[in-house]
């Protein structure tokens, strides 16, 4: 069923791009519940993956023949699987699946890996044998949404409002030209409980009165500390140690940021979904014009 492959891939069916590191580090799997998607493999931002990453959700138990070929396909399609690693079911405990490798580790660890995977993922793939889906991966598909990771699935769903949130398609294979094809789903940035806390600590120490033209010239001296921050880091002077805060001015200027948002009375996270929506549809325009 599988066809040959270029790089090589480890027991776990994981494809590894840089095996002597692979070999070293410590395996990771995946667990789901009967009828229900857990947390699975655990994801780190520096593994090396493919050009594309899919987390598989859905209901594991109910079709264990139909996961593995699925687990198989993608792998075929030379997508980095973040999450199962693998799919080699061990046990059921209280309705809930271990697979090889996570035997002793608890049901919310592995959820929490799984939901950690779902943020890295270029997409969801939902695998809903006859639209059937449980409640956990019930609440993946919400947790995906709100993130604006798009999720996929061959099989319509038989929940009407979980419907609207998934993508039906004929196959993973007809995935990826349309993800190439389409702008990204932006999120909106969760920066309004900080705008609030922000706007609360202004009054404290008497900000709240400054002037968006004030703010602006303390955010441009901040940008400065921060270039001279980077700049000791990157060793470019000849008359400082590196050991550069540049970390913490960054930290300045984004204060700065919303604390511009909160003068000019700015919802700061729609603004950025809106700016970074048009960006994706001017770079669409130009890959396609």
């Amino acid at each position: 069923m599988a066809t040959a492959r270029h790089k090589r891939r480890d027991d776990s069916g994981q494809i590894l791009l840089f095996p002597a590191a692979a070999e070293n580090s410590e395996a990771s799997s995946t667990g789901s519940e009967a009828g229900l998607s857990h947390g699975l493999g655990s994801p780190r931002p520096k593994e090396a993956r493919s050009s594309t990453s899919v987390v598989i959700c859905g209901s594991f138990r109910k079709d264990p023949e139909g996961l593995a070929a699925l687990h198989e396909r993608f792998l075929d399609l030379d997508c980095g699987i973040l999450s199962p690693a693998n799919v080699d079911i061990r046990r059921e405990e209280d309705g809930f699946v271990y697979m090889r490798g996570e035997e002793t580790q608890t049901p919310e660890t592995l959820e929490r890996r799984h939901l950690d995977a779902i943020e890295m993922a270029d997409f969801v793939w939902l695998h809903a044998p006859d639209g059937y889906i449980g409640l956990s991966a019930s609440l993946e598909i919400g947790y995906a949404t709100a993130l604006g990771t798009p999720v996929f699935c061959a099989s319509p769903l038989q929940d009407r409002t979980l419907k609207a949130m998934v993508q039906t398609v004929d196959r993973p294979e007809d995935v990826i030209p349309l993800r190439l094809a389409a702008p990204a789903t932006v999120p909106k940035p969760a920066i309004m409980r900080f705008q609030n806390y922000y706007r609360k600590v202004a009054v404290q120490r008497g900000y709240e009165r400054e002037s968006a033209q004030n703010c602006l010239l303390l955010m441009v001296e901040e940008v400065g500390e921060l270039a001279r921050g980077l700049r000791r880091d990157q060793k470019l002077t000849r008359h400082h140690e590196s050991n550069s805060e540049s970390l913490k001015e960054l930290a300045d200027v984004f204060i700065y940021v919303v604390h511009m948002a909160n003068i000019l009375d700015a919802d700061l996270g729609e603004i950025v979904k809106e700016k970074e929506t048009t960006n994706w549809n001017r770079f669409l325009q130009k890959l396609h014009g």
